[in-house]
């Protein structure tokens, strides 16, 4: 029985060889194509998150563009370069208190992505940020906040000939009840950002002011900011004075007279968003909701100071998260700048000014819908997905069975 049963064994064990070569050989295609298919999809990911987190923020700047100004708007100065000035506020740096860890490293990258690619591609003469700079500031300790600092001036740093201005929001110091001399010192120490000074830059003049500085309530910090609104106040008067005709009070100018922009954190007094009207202005259901003088505005006294004091031909400010347009009753209009940052917003927007002596237009650029860069991600899930059920090894290849 055991004779007659070794060749059939021998017959089986014979037979069975190229199944086994085939059997491996189809294992290694299966890996071979598997790991062809994981490298395929990862592939895919790799280029969206590019496109996503680089090429896309380019994409979507090159739409924006500077304003232009007619040739008879300044026909009489020709000789001075238009100046383009990119207006940004509420960036919002994330600190140790709000936000996941997650949550910072993704607005921090995407702020800084916009802002640095903004620079390449626009280059502007200068950029102004509108306070709360900061999330944190108000509450943080010394050492916290210097840190806050280094990184904001890390993700904001601006290039070679352009110039870079802030003044100070409620989250940087805190509300005006909030401030304490200490806080507003180390502000102003780290950003070389008093609370009202007046900035001269190519004919252009810009007063920047600390809007908590305008509580009027005689505070010593409230005494010393109205004081400085009235020297250049003063001053601004001289300078127009000296244009028509010169005497010895004119020695001391050393600066053309030119109608100034002021630049403030919190909007002009309003009774709400309900004139605003531009495409990231405030939600319909929010728009009535009246405002809170000293919180969401400034009040009427301070306003119609600024105004009567400085007489300003555009006011720009920001606070409310919110775009919005309008034109004051003194017909001295009012831009407020939306939040940078895509925690406040879906569309984030930035402000595009082009400036002379005489006249300004202005043109508000949006930055990458956040909406769409995840719909955009969860076509490259999609894309990726697919990819793994797509053959990847011709039918040619495949090993034959003897």
């Amino acid at each position: 029985m055991s004779n007659n049963a070794a060749p059939h064994a021998r017959f089986i064990s014979n037979n069975m060889i190229p199944l086994y070569h085939a059997g491996e050989a189809w294992k290694k295609i299966i890996v071979a194509s598997l790991s062809s298919k994981i490298l395929r999809s990862i592939l895919i990911l790799l280029l969206f998150f590019i496109y996503c987190e680089v090429i896309h923020y380019i994409v979507v700047l090159l739409q924006c563009t500077w304003p232009s100004v007619t040739h008879e708007t300044y026909s009489s100065l020709e000789e001075t370069p238009d100046l383009k000035v990119l207006v940004i506020a509420d960036t919002h740096l994330l600190g140790f208190r709000h936000g996941h860890w997650f949550d910072k490293l993704r607005r921090e990258w995407q702020m800084r992505q916009a802002f640095q690619t903004s620079m390449l591609i626009h280059k502007p003469d200068v950029v102004f940020v509108l306070g709360d700079l900061l999330d944190e500031g108000k509450w943080c300790g010394d050492e916290e906040f210097n840190y806050h600092v280094t990184r904001f001036k890390s993700m904001f740093a601006v290039p070679e000939g352009t110039e870079l201005h802030v003044v100070s929001g409620n989250h940087d110091e805190g509300f005006h009840e909030m401030i304490t001399e200490h806080k507003h010192q180390r502000f102003e120490r780290a950003f070389d950002s008093p609370s009202v000074r007046m900035v001269d830059i190519q004919g252009n003049t810009f007063v920047l002011i600390n809007s908590m500085a305008m509580e009027g309530d005689h505070c010593t910090m409230c005494v010393q900011a109205e004081r400085k609104v009235k020297e250049i106040s003063y001053e601004l008067a001289l300078r127009q004075k000296c244009e028509k005709h010169k005497d010895d009070s004119c020695k001391s100018v050393r600066k053309p007279y030119s109608r100034p922009i002021i630049l403030q954190h919190f909007p002009m007094y309003r009774k709400s968003d309900s004139q605003c009207n531009t495409e990231d202005s405030a939600p319909a259901d929010e728009k009535d909701i009246p405002f809170q003088p000293r919180y969401d505005s400034l009040d009427q006294r301070s306003s119609k100071l600024l105004f009567s004091s400085l007489e300003p031909r555009l006011v720009i400010s920001a606070h409310t998260h919110h775009g919005c347009y309008i034109v004051h009753s003194n017909n001295i209009p009012e831009w407020s700048v939306s939040s940078f940052s895509w925690r406040n917003r879906n569309n984030p927007t930035l402000l595009m000014l082009r400036v002379n002596s005489v006249n300004h237009t202005a043109f508000q650029c949006f930055l990458p819908k956040e909406s769409t860069v995840i719909n955009i991600y969860i076509l490259a899930g999609v894309l990726a997905g697919i990819s793994l059920l797509w053959p990847s090894i011709s039918y040619k290849y495949r090993p034959k069975i003897c």
